[in-house]
């Protein structure tokens, strides 16, 4: 009985999962081409998910998106999370300092995933969504992650990469460019997105290191091109020291 119960547990996680995306909708017949189960196991999990409140149906398309319990949930772990609490002092000083938006994002699978967000109060924004993610081939904060990671990793990442499509005209799709991309994140000490998960838009990430040394998240500026190339080498250094700060509050030792 207890495994049965511990396999129910795992295939609504699975479920679960499908919906990292806060703008993800499923039907029931694509949860179950894609978890591969069967339509009659989907369906009684989905319902004791709806019924829980974890997930919610569209009335009229049928399809389910998350639902207002996970959103609880979800606000409850990224408000108890060290990372987001000690970091946000540093966020909201590199935005008042540059006048652009910052995100704080982690490595999640082959995306980031943004904890928090420091909005700015100029024209043209960053659209990006506490709690949504974005390819990491395809963000400055993503590339940075992707460059501290061992060979073995930067190789499965590559070949996942092989199935994606460019989000835009300036999309670093092929994995020999990104690999050279990751070099020079690692000499650099940051990296840019040039307008390669929205037009116009450039992003330039740095990397934050835990207490180990290790690279643990990322923060990042993003902003319109013609205001990004106009201070860029400031708002580089400002990023990097940004970066070093929230790593030093970590107990990252240089």
């Amino acid at each position: 009985m207890a495994k049965e119960q511990v396999s129910s547990i795992l295939k609504a996680l699975e479920i679960l999962e499908c919906f990292m995306d806060p703008d993800t909708e499923w039907t029931l017949k694509n949860l179950v081409e894609n978890l591969e189960m069967p339509t009659t196991t989907v369906f009684r999990q989905i319902s004791t998910l709806v019924d829980r409140g974890y997930l919610e149906q569209d009335p009229v398309r049928k399809s389910y998106r998350i639902g207002p319990r996970l959103f609880l949930l979800s606000s409850a772990i990224l408000g108890q999370s060290d990372l987001r609490r000690i970091a946000r002092p540093e966020l909201e000083h590199l935005s008042e300092t540059v006048l652009e938006t910052v995100n704080l994002s982690v490595l999640l699978e082959h995306d980031i995933f943004y904890m928090d967000k420091v909005e700015t109060h100029r024209s043209i924004v960053c659209n990006t969504r506490v709690g949504s993610r974005a390819p990491a081939y395809a963000t400055s904060a993503g590339k940075v992650m992707l460059a501290a990671q061992s060979e073995a990793y930067i190789d499965e990442y590559c070949r996942w990469m092989e199935t994606v499509k460019p989000l835009t005209e300036n999309t670093i799709s092929d994995p020999k460019l990104l690999r050279d991309e990751l070099v020079r994140a690692r000499m650099d000490g940051y990296a840019m997105d040039r307008g390669e998960i929205e037009q116009g838009l450039i992003c330039i990430g740095a990397p934050i290191r835990d207490v180990s040394g290790h690279v643990c998240a990322a923060v990042s500026i993003a902003g319109p091109d013609y205001r990004m190339t106009q201070d860029q080498e400031e708002i580089i250094q400002q990023v990097k020291r940004a970066a070093e700060n929230i790593s030093g509050l970590l107990g990252c030792r240089k």
